[in-house]
């Protein structure tokens, strides 16, 4: 049975952020996500929804992500209505310090709360003894309210003011605001700060338990949790994924609000193996989807070798398990408008959901009509598969002297009619013609070598149609026949070859350092990843060019004006500031003539190049066209 979704119109405008643009939205979970990168305005987002929910009617805490200011190892005045945490609150000022915490989206009043309310405290004790092995205290001393905590297993007691971390006081302001009744909606920003993963699902349990719809049940609480940790995407079902708000740059938030049935029954099947590496396409702007986890493996690890910072783009490499999962996490990623990317096998652009996408996309559609060869994608792969086929049927009656095409013909011979291996057959014989097209040609009747001279231009055409929805497929088939370290039959790659010829490579791939190898062992796998998976080079060559220019400058001026004569007068020149440039350049050789014509020799620290680079230059040199690589 489906969770009742609670009616709550919201309406908000971020004009700075948003070019305009409206957010809307009447249907909420008791427990709602927002989630996106940094900068995309989920706080400012906050900020508005607290009005609007209390205009509905909600009593609403807002904490922020600077709830505990005031709590830190320090003095603090201005949050606490000139109470110092170091003294204690001040009790006299316990009203006004709760209406700063309420203003400010504070923790610090929830010590109060403790203090006047027992059943609370009774409940944050009894977590603490029995899950942190903690007694905590409030004790008054000469008008403060001082915390108190002790370890069970003995030792003294400490205040908490400046002995205990920030996870130990996050949780137990948490927890005291989780259970105020007093307030019937919370908006938590970032409540994962500080916390160990443990405590996040320990946090969110204790959520789930007062999760619901507070109008109905005075008990209940409505959540609305702003984070950048998976371990509160705790998704059970449909309607907890349509809960989520993704946050974006330059619109408003998206959500799913409806699903095709075939999508939500798939992405039903697969909630269950939901885990903290599948969440990540939440809070990534550049998910790249494949099929399993030996191509996440392979691909991330030969990035990484390479220095390919994807991160930094906003992208990270997920599997999903299968063909038709990839298509669905497509789709969904469509709806919350993130640029999704799929790296699929070859037989998914012949068979399956994704060739669906794909059929279905605007952008594919436009492609193939742009260069003037249809307007039905579908109509042209279907063409593609019938001269595929035809090729194929024609293989299998010949009888051919070459090893490569015996091979294929034998793989095709008991298939051949079988109606559900068509795809098979299509897919086997596309992968044969990429390797062997001279040959097949060679063999085939003449009535069908017109065939094989269409079928692989045309293939190329169509998958720059697929890349035009971001797309990808490996052509040769699937990963494994990129792989370089164990010798496959293309044609029959069993789990066994997979499993021998993944670890083959990987213990490959981190055993090697040189990444002008790794470019030329992989070049044709290097080209789909490449143009499929944003990343960024980080260029620490054009600013560490820039800073050796205005040396290089400064000590040609320098021995010009006779400042400089030798190594040692260049190093305690005030002007050539040595000592400065020294944590980027060593100086190696300095000769300096009569007439002051010189040459000179640095070289650049390591800490910023592998390469054992070294620049010469003399009076003549122009700084700024000398070519720099680290």
């Amino acid at each position: 049975m489906g969770i009742t979704m609670i009616n709550i119109p919201i309406s908000i405008q971020i004009p700075e952020l948003w070019q305009g643009k409206t957010f809307s939205k009447n249907d909420w979970g008791s427990i709602n996500l927002v989630v996106g990168p940094n900068g995309t305005g989920k706080s400012l987002f906050a900020d508005q929804l607290k009005i609007q929910l209390a205009q509905n009617g909600y009593k609403v805490r807002l904490l922020n992500a600077e709830r505990l200011s005031g709590l830190e190892k320090m003095d603090y005045t201005y949050y606490t209505h000139g109470s110092q945490f170091r003294l204690g609150l001040n009790i006299s000022q316990f009203n006004e310090l709760k209406q700063y915490g309420e203003n400010y989206g504070l923790s610090s009043s929830a010590f109060v709360i403790l203090k006047e309310r027992l059943d609370i405290r009774v409940k944050i004790e009894a977590l603490f003894s029995d899950i942190f092995n903690k007694t905590i205290r409030l004790v008054e001393e000469g008008g403060f309210l001082k915390p108190k905590i002790q370890n069970n297993s003995g030792g003294a007691e400490y205040e908490l003011k400046g002995n205990e971390c920030h996870g130990l006081k996050e949780i137990l302001t948490l927890l005291t605001f989780l259970y105020d009744e007093s307030k019937d909606c919370l908006i938590l920003d970032e409540p994962e700060l500080h916390l160990h993963p443990q405590f996040q699902s320990f946090f969110l349990a204790e959520i789930r338990k007062l999760a619901g719809d507070p109008k109905r049940d005075p008990t209940k609480k409505l959540f609305f949790i702003i984070t950048h940790s998976p371990y509160f995407i705790d998704l059970r079902s449909i309607d907890d994924l349509k809960s989520i708000l993704i946050c974006h740059y330059d619109i408003p938030p998206d959500y799913v609000n409806m699903l095709d049935p075939q999508d939500e029954y798939i992405l039903s099947r697969f909630l269950p193996r939901f885990n903290t590496h599948h969440k990540q396409f939440f809070f990534s702007p550049n998910p790249v989807f494949v099929e399993g986890y030996t191509d996440q493996q392979i691909i991330s690890l030969l990035f990484d070798k390479l220095n390919y910072n994807i991160f930094a783009a906003g992208s990270c490499v997920i599997d999903v398990g299968g063909k038709d999962e990839l298509a669905v996490f497509f789709r969904l990623c469509k709806h919350l408008k993130i640029q999704a990317r799929i790296i699929a096998d070859l037989d998914a652009f012949f068979k399956g959901k994704l060739r669906e996408v794909a059929q279905s996309d605007c952008d594919c559609n436009d492609y193939i009509q742009q260069k003037g060869i249809g307007t039905d994608l579908s109509v042209l792969i279907g063409e593609l598969e019938r001269k595929i086929k035809e090729v194929a049927d024609d293989l299998v009656t010949k009888i051919s002297a070459d090893p490569d095409i015996i091979n294929l013909i034998n793989f095709l011979k008991p298939i051949i009619n079988t109606g559900d291996k068509r795809s098979t057959v299509v897919t086997a014989c596309t992968m044969a013609l990429i390797r062997f097209q001279t040959k097949i040609l060679a063999d085939v009747s003449p009535a069908l070598q017109n065939n094989v001279n269409y079928i692989i231009p045309r293939f190329n055409l169509l998958l720059e149609a697929f890349k035009a929805a971001n797309i990808f497929i490996f052509s040769k088939g699937e990963i494994e026949h990129y792989y370089t370290q164990t010798p496959i039959d293309y044609l029959n790659v069993t789990d066994k070859d997979k499993s021998i010829s993944f670890h083959a490579e990987r213990d490959y791939l981190l055993a090697t350092a040189d990444k002008t190898k790794l470019e030329s062992t992989y070049p044709d796998l290097l080209c789909i990843l490449k143009e499929s998976i944003p990343q960024v080079k980080v260029n620490l060559s054009k600013h560490l060019k820039f800073q050796i220019v205005e040396w290089i400058q400064t000590v040609q001026r320098a021995i010009s004006k006779g400042d400089v004569s030798e190594i040692n007068g260049l190093k305690s020149n005030a002007k050539i500031d040595y000592k400065l440039f020294n944590q980027i350049i060593e100086v190696l050789e300095l000769a300096v003539q009569p007439d002051k014509r010189f040459t000179c020799k640095i070289k650049i620290n390591k800490s910023l190049t592998e390469f054992n680079t070294e620049i010469k230059f003399d009076e003549k040199t122009i700084p700024h066209d000398f070519v720099l690589t680290v």
